[in-house]
């Protein structure tokens, strides 16, 4: 054999005997589990199940097997969302899902996360998002935002954002004077953190609504005192304000025939719990729905709630409600009393029927006034048209006596008679055929929208039995009676005839010698319409001044009755224009209230009441606006001068009604905003509002314009505590 052979042969052999040691080593590429994932890949784990793996945060476990990091209740992105009973480790393999123990699971109609819901109906549009779902994100996440304090799904109870006015992700932004008319243009139906309304036909869900939570769980509770937004709300409007913009009517009247129904609308408990307490909050949501149970997507609807007791006591409380702009309301009860309480819902105006009244009151004038002008020549008096109004003082065609006063903001206008010297006139009234005939300018559609609200309850069965509380409603915690005092969560509650007050500190049950204690060496002036003259009459019999009032439905004043031991004076006059009625007044007995604020002389003795309300209903809002800021500076201007003076607005109250006309033109929904207006515009100021408000609402008599007498008692025990608050 050769040398080249023998080397040939050789080195075949050694690279034979490498081979063989190189197989004995085992390296890792020719281990048998080839398939091993490595980072950023999807591969098929040990147990034969495909986990997706986001990023290079794989941890790999001891039997070589991928786990998930486990970070509390977050998903990667185009993970599967935890199972019922809490377990993540559902996986894919082709269409069929797999279990913990390895189990095919066929979920026929199972929706992966950011995928498209599948075609229910028809008439469903592909790649539509559902209502009440966040939109997807593009790199398919699950729609998560880092700046968002407040992320839940559909079946999780809402979480309420910790940060006070802050606009969750998917809400409007809120509105800065917060009012609760304003329908939002936003018809998106409620949000993931509202309960889904259900039909009564096997838990079948309505349009736009998302699917029950089998479990029915309850929604956690607004927290007391601060007005939360809910999650992918629009925000509330805290107290069911028009907006300034009047003339603005976004929801058109033709949709009057889809109105809110009264019959179908629904109320729940929002915040139920097994024991309420003598002090806890009721919450109540109202579902708004129109005559063929659809829900509604839009607010602006005029509820009253009120939360009631019989037996064996009788006593009542106003609830105090949010609109969310989309047909939710959330009524808010303080539970005052002990025992079984009863909540009862009222449709007063449909956001159709405020939408006609809204058009009415900015665009429609609906009360007329004539004046009489005397001429002294022709011994006779002419009676021309008179307004307050600038658009129909358009109609006047530049005939016009202008008797408005810049200085204190009032504005008023006559027809220029014909012989007659355009001095004030000497007699008002109003034209009531006049005014009547603006009945006409409605549609029969539009009067049936208005008449039917007041008329039927919402249905709901809503009953709690409240237990005793060891220490109640402490009147201790509530602050001493004064101006510009917070806002309370309720303003009070009746109970078995007197009102027991949430705002502050208030006394009850002045006799005649505490009242004349505390009235002792005043001077009281009120200044107002004939619900203030109640407040006269009532405060003149309890101190026993020398000579009462005349209580005639005519009298206007100025009158002043007086305690002479005590140094108690006592004066009333009515207010200015507007008067509504029809009888001739004579003018010489009228005076602004601004002139007569900036005339007396005040001090620490001196307290001045304004009763403005129940003529002003039938105006534009402009006329009562205009009026208060005339009040406002003369506020100003006196407390310059004499900051001890104490000055009071007493506020609205509810009436009823028997006609279209009367309803027409003093709608509760009228009297509401006005004294929304009078907080607004007096509120800032040193000046007592006195809410009456609340106490008319669920009062145990029947709704009146002048309230029973015994209401009339407990607001003067509101009165007396503000000026005697010790």
């Amino acid at each position: 054999m050769g040398a080249k052979t023998i080397l040939v042969r050789g080195l075949g052999i050694i690279l034979l005997l490498l081979a063989v040691l190189l197989i004995k080593s085992k390296p890792t590429i020719f281990d048998g589990n080839m398939n091993r994932m490595l980072p950023n890949q999807i591969g098929s784990s040990t147990g034969g199940r495909q986990v997706a793996n986001k990023d290079d945060n794989v941890i790999s476990s001891g039997g070589g097997e991928t786990s998930i990091p486990k970070e509390m209740d977050k998903m990667l992105g185009n993970e599967l969302p935890p199972s019922k009973d809490g377990r993540q480790d559902i996986s894919i393999e082709g269409n069929t899902a797999y279990s913990a123990d390895d189990k095919p699971i066929f979920a026929e109609d199972t929706v992966l996360p950011n995928q498209n819901p599948p075609r229910i109906d028809v008439g469903q549009e592909k790649d539509t998002v559902l209502p009440n779902q966040n939109t997807a994100n593009k790199d398919g996440g699950q729609g998560k935002n880092k700046d968002d304090n407040s992320v839940s799904s559909a079946n999780e109870k809402p979480i309420i954002s910790q940060e006070k006015d802050k606009a969750l992700p998917n809400q409007n932004t809120a509105n800065k004077d917060e009012r609760q008319g304003k329908n939002s243009n936003n018809n998106t139906a409620s949000s993931a953190n509202v309960r889904p309304i259900i039909s009564k036909e096997n838990d079948k869900v309505l349009p736009n609504k998302n699917t029950p939570n089998k479990n029915e769980g309850q929604e956690n509770a607004l927290k007391s005192n601060e007005q939360k937004v809910l999650a992918n709300q629009n925000p509330p409007q805290k107290d069911g304000r028009e907006s300034k913009d009047s003339g603005n009517n976004n929801a058109a009247t033709s949709a009057l025939p889809t109105g809110t129904s009264s019959e179908k609308t629904g109320a729940h408990i929002f915040n139920r719990k097994q024991i309420y307490k003598v002090g806890d909050e009721l919450l109540v949501r109202i579902i708004a729905r129109d005559a063929a149970s659809r829900p509604k997507t839009i607010g602006g609807d005029f509820f009253t709630t009120m939360l009631s007791s019989r037996s064996p006591v009788n006593a009542s409380t106003a609830g105090r409600i949010v609109d969310y702009g989309n047909g939710t309301y959330i009524a808010r009860f303080v539970l005052g009393w002990p025992g079984l309480v009863t909540a009862a819902v009222r449709l007063i105006h449909s956001s159709e029927a405020v939408n006609i009244l809204k058009k009415s009151r900015s665009h429609k004038i609906r009360r007329f006034f004539s004046c009489g002008f005397f001429d002294e020549k022709m011994n006779n008096t002419e009676w021309t048209s008179c307004t307050f109004n600038p658009i129909e003082k358009a109609n006047y065609s530049g005939n016009v006596c202008d008797f408005s006063r810049p200085d204190i903001n009032v504005t008023w206008y006559c027809h220029r008679p014909k012989s007659a010297p355009c001095d004030p006139p000497v007699e008002c009234r109003q034209d009531r055929n006049k005014s009547l005939r603006v009945d006409d300018l409605f549609t029969e559609e539009e009067k049936a929208s208005l008449l039917k609200g007041d008329r039927v309850e919402v249905s709901a069965n809503i009953s709690v039995i409240v237990q005793k509380n060891d220490k109640g409603i402490e009147p201790k915690s509530l602050p001493q009676c004064g101006p510009r005092l917070p806002e309370p969560a309720s303003e009070g509650y009746w109970y078995n005839g007197t009102w027991y007050s949430l705002r502050c500190r208030a006394q009850r049950g002045f006799d005649r010698e505490a009242a004349i204690r505390c009235l002792r060496n005043k001077n009281i002036y009120l200044q107002g319409d004939s619900t203030l003259r109640q407040w006269y009459s009532d405060l003149a019999k309890t101190i026993n001044t020398v000579d009462n009032p005349n209580e005639s439905p005519k009298f206007l004043g100025p009158t002043v009755t007086t305690n002479h031991s005590n140094n108690i004076n006592i004066h009333f006059r009515f207010h200015h224009f507007p008067v509504s009625g029809p009888p001739t007044r004579p003018m010489n007995v009228f005076s602004f209230a601004a002139d007569d604020i900036m005339n007396i002389v005040g001090g620490p003795n001196v307290v001045f009441v304004l009763g403005l309300w129940a003529h002003f209903c039938a105006e534009p809002v402009e006329t009562f606006r205009s009026r208060l800021y005339g009040i406002r500076h003369a506020i100003v201007y006196h407390h310059s001068k004499y900051p001890g003076t104490k000055f009071f607005v007493r506020s609205s109250n509810t009436r009823g009604f028997v006609t279209f006309s009367h309803l027409r033109d003093n709608s509760n929904w009228y009297a509401y905003q006005l004294l929304l207006e009078a907080r607004d515009i007096l509120g800032d100021l040193n000046v007592t509002i006195i809410d009456v408000w609340d106490m008319s609402l669920c009062q145990w008599h029947e709704h009146n314009v002048h309230p029973h007498h015994d209401v009339i008692l407990n607001h003067l025990d509101m009165f007396y505590s503000y000026i005697c608050p010790m």
